[in-house]
C-alpha cells in the first residue's frame, strides 16, 4: 500500500511537468530558436510593476542600487534564471531578473554580489536613493518559498520591512496589522499578550506562525472567558527589534508549509548583520527608544553588527516597560499592570566562499507581566486576585545556505537547517478567599496559590533545494524539499490553599480525581510532523504557471504519566495538499492571476485528549471529554485578481471563495450526566459535558482592494492611498453567519515624502463597519467607528531620526470585533475598549 501511495504522489507531482514538456516538444519544430533573448523569459517570475522603477527601496537593506547598463543576455544553453533574493542570502543576485525592463531614468545594475568583500566594492559609488513605500520593491519568500516581487505572485502577500517597523513604530502584531484591512490581531487582555490573528475570517491555530521556518507554539486557552481563565497568545513569542521582515500570506498555504496553514501564514524573518552593516563598515548599529503614552511605557533596543573578513555577526538587547492600557474603562474594571520584558538575540554568519554561508542564531525572549485584578474582574468567590504571567522562549538554530546561479550542476540553491526551541508560558496566581474548600478549610479565610504552565519543546530540521533549467521555450524553477519536527506539549497545573487561621495547607479542593493537584488538562503529547513538497514555477512567455504538491504525515502520541486522569488518545493522519496558480501579463502594466489551493489542519493534542472535571459549582458542574474520533480539517480556496501598475498609480483587486470541511469546534456541549441514580436529575447533581467535535462545513468569500495614486512620477511629493476588505462567512451546517469574520474595513490616507528623504508624513483614516452576526446573538457587537491618525518621521541628520505618531485624534471609544465577539454585553465590556487619543515618540541613532 505504501508503494502505491508513493507512486500516486509521483504521478501527481510529475503530471504538470510532463504536460509542459510535451507541449514544448510538440511545438519545438515549428518555433524558431530565439537564442539569448529567449533564455531570459523566466524573469517574468519576478517581474515587478513599472511604478517600482524608481527603485525607492534598495534590494539589500540600507544599500542603494548603483547605476549600470544591462549586461548582454546569456547564451541560450544557459538560460537566465531569477535567483533567490533575500537579505539572508549570500549570493550573486541578478536584479534584472526581478525588476522591470531598464528605465533610462533609473538604470539598474546587472548584478549585486552579496559577499562581505564584494559588497563593499560594489556599493562604493552608489547614488543616494529616496525611500517611499509606494515605490518600494517588495520581495516575498513566503508565497512560493522562492523570492518573488509581491506583484508577480499569484496570491496575496503583504511584506513589512525594517523601514516600516521604524516609521510606524511597530512593537507588536497589533501595530503591524493596524492598517491592513481583512487582517486583525486580538489581545483581549494585556497580561496574555497578542493571542490571535484573524485572516479572511479564519484565526487561531488555523494560521501558521513561523520564525525563519520554525513553527512558533500553538495558541491555547482554558477556563472561563477573560478576565479570568488562562490564555496563551502567539504574538509575544517574538521581539520585533530582532526582525528583518514580516510577511502575511492570505489564504491556505499547506502545499508549502503543511498543517495549520489552513487560513494563512505569518512569517517572521530574523535580523541579519548585513541589515545594519554598510559596504565599508566593520562595525555598525543603532540605538532606539519609543515612548507610548497609551501604556506609559518605554521600549528600547541596542543593535550592533560586526564584520571581520569572512565572518559577520549581529547582536540585539532590548527592554520594554509599561503599565495598564489607558482606555475608556472605569477603575473598577481596570486591572493594574506592570510590564517588564528583556530579550537577547545573536546571529553569527560565516562565509566560506562567495556562494555559501553558515549561520548560527541564539535568541532568548523573556516577558514578565505582573498584575492585580480590578474589583469588578475578580471571581465572585474571591476577595482579591493577583499574579504574574511569564513568557519564555529560547531558540538555537544552525543553517547552511548555498546559492550559485552559475552552477553547472542540476542544483542552484540549497538550504538546510537544524533547530531546537523551548517555550514555556507560566501563570502564577494568588487569590484571597473568604472561605476555603473541604474539611478544615470551609468557613475559614484562605490563600490559594496556583501555578499553571503551557510547555512547548520543539526540535527539527529542513532541507530545501532548487533547480533552474529550461525545456525548449519553457523556463523552470523547481523547488523541492522536506521538513520534519518533533514537538512535546504539556499542560501541568498545581495548586494549594492555606488556612489563614490555622496555617494548614492542602492540595485537595473537592471530590473527584480532578480536584487533587497537581493535574493536567490534556495528556502530555509528542507530535511528529513530516512533510515532502515539490513546486514548479514555469514561465511561458507572458504566462507563469505554478504547480505544487505536498504530502504530510502527522503522528500524535500521548503519554500516560499518571497525572493526567482522562483518556489518552493517539492519532495518525496524512494529507495531500495541491496548488495550481496562473499569472498572465496582458500588458507591461496589467496582469491577471488565479489560483486554487487546498489546506488542511490536523487535530491538536488539546482537542483530542482535553479532559477536566469541575464539580465545585452548586448549580453548574461540568466536564470536558476526550474525542478520539476527531478528523482533520480541510479547505478549498479559489482566488482571482487583477493588478495594474502605471508610472503614477497602481491598484489591485482580489476576489476569493473558500470552503472548509470538518471544522473543529472546541468546548461544544454534547450531553449531560447525573451524579446520582434518579429518574429526574436535580440541577445540583447534573454535570454538563463538553467536547471538541467536527461540526460540518463553512464558507467564506469576499473582495479586497488596494491602490495608490502619486501626484508625480517622482518618489517625492504627495500621494493618496486606499485599501479595503469585505468578507462574509456562513456555517453551512446550521445556515447561520460565522461570527469569526471581521466586519468591513477600509483605510485611506494622504502621504507626503520630502525630497532627499529628509522627512515624511501621513494622515490616515480607518473606517470599520458593524459585524454580521446570527439572529438572537446576545454577545457584544461593537458599533461602526472611524479613526484618524497622523504619523511623521524627520531625519535630523543622516544618523539621527525622530518619529512621532498621534493616534485616535478624535478620541473615539471603539472596540475591536475580534477581541469582544465572544464577550457578554454588560458593563464589564468597557475593559476591552481601545486607547483614546495617545502619542508615540521615537528616537533612533545610527552609527
Amino acid at each position: 500500500m505504501f508503494k502505491q501511495f508513493l507512486l500516486r504522489i509521483f504521478l501527481v507531482c510529475s503530471t504538470p511537468l510532463l504536460l509542459v514538456l510535451l507541449w514544448d516538444v510538440a511545438h519545438a519544430a515549428s518555433v524558431e530558436p530565439k537564442g539569448a533573448q529567449e533564455s531570459g523569459e523566466l524573469s517574468h517570475l519576478a517581474n515587478d510593476d513599472s511604478s517600482y522603477q524608481s527603485l525607492a527601496q534598495p534590494l539589500a537593506e540600507h544599500a542603494p542600487v548603483a547605476a549600470a547598463e544591462p549586461s548582454p543576455a546569456p547564451l541560450a544553453a544557459q538560460p537566465a534564471l531569477p535567483p533567490l533574493l533575500s537579505e539572508v542570502e549570500t549570493s550573486e543576485v541578478t536584479s534584472a531578473a526581478l525588476l522591470p525592463a531598464p528605465d533610462t531614468r533609473y538604470p539598474i545594475p546587472d548584478t549585486l554580489p552579496q559577499t562581505p568583500d564584494t559588497l563593499a566594492q560594489t556599493a562604493n559609488d552608489l547614488p543616494e536613493v529616496e525611500f517611499t513605500p509606494g515605490g518600494t520593491l517588495r520581495i516575498t519568500v513566503t508565497g512560493t518559498r522562492t523570492p518573488r516581487a509581491v506583484d508577480a505572485l499569484p496570491a496575496t502577500v503583504t511584506v513589512f520591512e525594517l523601514e516600516d517597523f521604524e516609521f510606524y513604530q511597530i512593537q507588536g502584531l497589533d501595530d503591524l496589522l493596524r492598517y491592513e484591512p481583512g487582517v486583525s490581531a486580538a489581545g483581549a487582555l494585556q497580561r496574555y499578550g497578542t493571542q490571535d490573528v484573524t485572516i479572511r475570517g479564519i484565526g487561531g491555530n488555523r494560521i501558521l506562525f513561523q520564525l525563519d521556518g520554525i513553527r512558533l507554539p500553538d495558541q491555547f486557552s482554558f477556563g472561563n472567558a477573560p478576565p479570568r481563565g488562562f490564555r496563551v497568545g502567539r504574538g509575544d513569542y517574538v521581539d520585533f527589534a530582532t526582525l528583518q521582515a514580516v510577511e502575511v500570506l492570505r489564504g491556505p498555504a499547506s502545499t508549502l508549509y503543511g498543517s495549520d496553514a489552513l487560513g494563512g501564514v505569518i512569517s517572521f524573518r530574523s535580523l541579519q548583520p548585513s541589515d545594519l552593516l554598510g559596504p565599508d563598515d566593520s562595525v555598525a548599529g543603532d540605538v532606539f527608544s519609543t515612548y507610548s503614552s497609551a501604556v506609559g511605557g518605554l521600549e528600547s533596543a541596542a543593535r550592533i553588527a560586526f564584520r571581520n573578513e569572512d565572518v559577520e555577526s549581529v547582536f540585539v538587547l532590548s527592554r520594554r516597560d509599561g503599565r495598564e492600557l489607558s482606555n475608556f474603562a472605569p477603575s473598577r474594571f481596570t486591572d493594574s499592570i506592570d510590564i517588564g520584558d528583556t530579550n537577547f538575540y545573536g546571529n553569527v554568519v560565516y562565509f566560506p566562499d562567495e556562494v555559501s554561508s553558515l549561520s548560527l542564531i541564539f535568541e532568548d525572549v523573556n516577558r514578565r507581566t505582573a498584575y492585580g485584578l480590578a474589583p469588578g474582574n475578580v471571581d465572585p468567590l474571591a476577595l482579591s486576585s493577583s499574579g504574574e504571567n511569564r513568557i519564555d522562549r529560547t531558540r538555537l538554530s544552525l543553517s547552511y545556505e548555498f546559492d550559485d546561479l552559475d552552477s553547472e550542476s542540476f542544483l542552484q540553491f540549497a538550504r538546510g537547517q537544524l533547530y531546537y526551541q523551548v517555550a514555556n508560558t507560566t501563570e502564577v496566581v494568588q487569590e484571597l478567599r473568604p472561605t476555603g474548600t473541604g474539611p478544615g478549610f470551609a468557613g475559614s479565610p484562605v490563600r490559594r496559590n496556583s501555578n499553571n504552565q503551557f510547555i512547548t519543546n520543539t526540535y527539527g530540521g529542513e532541507v530545501q533545494l532548487r533547480s533552474d533549467f529550461a525545456t525548449g521555450n519553457v523556463d523552470h524553477r523547481l523547488t523541492y524539499g522536506v521538513d520534519v519536527s518533533q514537538t512535546f506539549n504539556s499542560r501541568p497545573r498545581d495548586r494549594i490553599q492555606t488556612n489563614l487561621v490555622t496555617g494548614a495547607v492542602t492540595n485537595v479542593f473537592g471530590t473527584g480525581a480532578d480536584q487533587i493537584f497537581p493535574i493536567k488538562d490534556f495528556a502530555d503529547a509528542n507530535t511528529l510532523r513530516l512533510g515532502f513538497y515539490v513546486q514548479d514555477e514555469m514561465a511561458i512567455g507572458p504566462l507563469n504557471v505554478i504547480a505544487g504538491l505536498r504530502f504530510d504525515h502527522y503522528d500524535l502520541q500521548t503519554i500516560d504519566d499518571g497525572i493526567f486522569r482522562g483518556q489518552t488518545v493517539d492519532l495518525t493522519a496524512s494529507a495531500l495538499s495541491p496548488r495550481v496558480a496562473v499569472l498572465y501579463e496582458a500588458t507591461p502594466e496589467i496582469s491577471f492571476y488565479g489560483q486554487y489551493a487546498r489546506g488542511f489542519r490536523a487535530p491538536l493534542y488539546s482537542e483530542i485528549t482535553g479532559s477536566f472535571t469541575n464539580l465545585a459549582g452548586a448549580f453548574f458542574k461540568y466536564e470536558t471529554l476526550s474525542n478520539p474520533n476527531l478528523q482533520p480539517e480541510s479547505s478549498n480556496s479559489f482566488e482571482v485578481g487583477v493588478r495594474g501598475n502605471f508610472p503614477q498609480w497602481n491598484a489591485r483587486l482580489t476576489g476569493f471563495y473558500n470552503t472548509y470541511n470538518n471544522f473543529i469546534a472546541a468546548e461544544q456541549q454534547v450531553g449531560t450526566r447525573c451524579l446520582i441514580a434518579a429518574a429526574f436529575c436535580p440541577p445540583t447533581q447534573r454535570v454538563s459535558q463538553f467536547q471538541a467535535i467536527n461540526i460540518g462545513s463553512a464558507r467564506i468569500y469576499g473582495v479586497e482592494f488596494g491602490g495608490e495614486y502619486r501626484f508625480s512620477p517622482d518618489p517625492s511629493g504627495f500621494s493618496l492611498l486606499a485599501s479595503l476588505a469585505f468578507a462574509q462567512g456562513d456555517d453551512l451546517t446550521t445556515n447561520r453567519p460565522l461570527t469569526t469574520v471581521d466586519p468591513f474595513s477600509a483605510v485611506a490616507g494622504l502621504r507626503y515624502q520630502a525630497p532627499e528623504d529628509r522627512w515624511r508624513a501621513e494622515l490616515i483614516g480607518t473606517f470599520v463597519g458593524r459585524a454580521r452576526v446570527p439572529d438572537g446573538n446576545t454577545n457584544f457587537v461593537p458599533d461602526a467607528y472611524a479613526l484618524v491618525d497622523a504619523i511623521a518621521a524627520y531625519n535630523v541628520t543622516p544618523a539621527l531620526g525622530l518619529n512621532l505618531g498621534l493616534y485616535n485624534l478624535l478620541n473615539t471609544e471603539y472596540y475591536q470585533y475580534s477581541e469582544v465577539r465572544d464577550r457578554p454585553n454588560n458593563e464589564a465590556i468597557s475593559q476591552f475598549s481601545q486607547a483614546g487619543t495617545n502619542v508615540r515618540l521615537g528616537l533612533n541613532y545610527r552609527f
